[in-house]
């Protein structure tokens, strides 16, 4: 290999990598031929996702259980072992609460929430979600990456894997903790995991303008 094959190779070829992302950023590469985009236009801007760790149970408030009145007082005996932190399975206990059906839906809500109640129709509630562990901190972990081992990118890193961010001088995944304490395994909820470390989530403390 002759020099200037050599430089061309080394240095233009690098640079021929900077510019494609550039441009990619710009929407200004040319698309490959027979290539197919996605099946439907994005259509997401933003997620806001409330974690409230300790917060009301849905069992509270809008998933009603009829199984679970009916047996209500009755030894628990879901069949199986289950995993419990420093307690022993004791009778089936039902809500103290009030149900009613509310909206065009009918779906179930708690008389504790009456305003979250008229609004039924434009929520997707997904009852079908179940975890691996009710201990606080597998859980938490089950409810942030969908796993119940640390090491897994947060659905947030996720998130912003998939959307991206309108510039880069600010981050796209921000994180505003409890200013009482963190969730268990604390900022490990929101990390990227295996995914790049661009898509971390950013820490921004209550009552400071300095991120971290």
């Amino acid at each position: 290999m002759d020099r200037r094959s050599f430089l061309w190779n080394s240095g233009g070829g690098l640079g021929g990598i900077a510019l494609a992302h550039l441009l990619a950023q710009d929407g200004l590469l040319a698309d490959e031929p027979g290539k197919k985009g996605v099946h439907h236009p994005a259509k997401a801007k933003r997620v806001i996702q409330l974690f409230m760790s300790g917060a009301a149970s849905q069992c509270d408030m809008f998933d009603y259980k009829p199984e679970l009145i009916k047996r209500h007082g009755e030894k628990f005996d879901p069949g199986a072992g289950v995993q419990l932190f420093q307690s022993t399975a004791g009778a089936c206990l039902k809500s103290p609460f009030e149900w009613k059906q509310h909206g065009k839906c009918g779906k179930h809500m708690s008389s504790i929430v009456p305003h979250l109640a008229d609004c039924v129709d434009e929520i997707a509630f997904i009852h079908s979600m179940v975890a691996k562990s009710n201990v606080h901190g597998p859980a938490t972990f089950m409810q942030n990456t969908g796993f119940v081992l640390p090491g897994f990118p947060s659905m947030g890193a996720w998130v912003t894997h998939g959307l991206g961010g309108l510039s880069e001088n600010l981050p796209a995944f921000v994180v505003l903790p409890d200013s009482r304490g963190f969730a268990p395994n604390g900022p490990a909820n929101w990390s990227s995991g295996f995914l790049p470390a661009n898509v971390q989530g950013t820490m921004i403390r209550p009552g400071s303008d300095n991120p971290n």
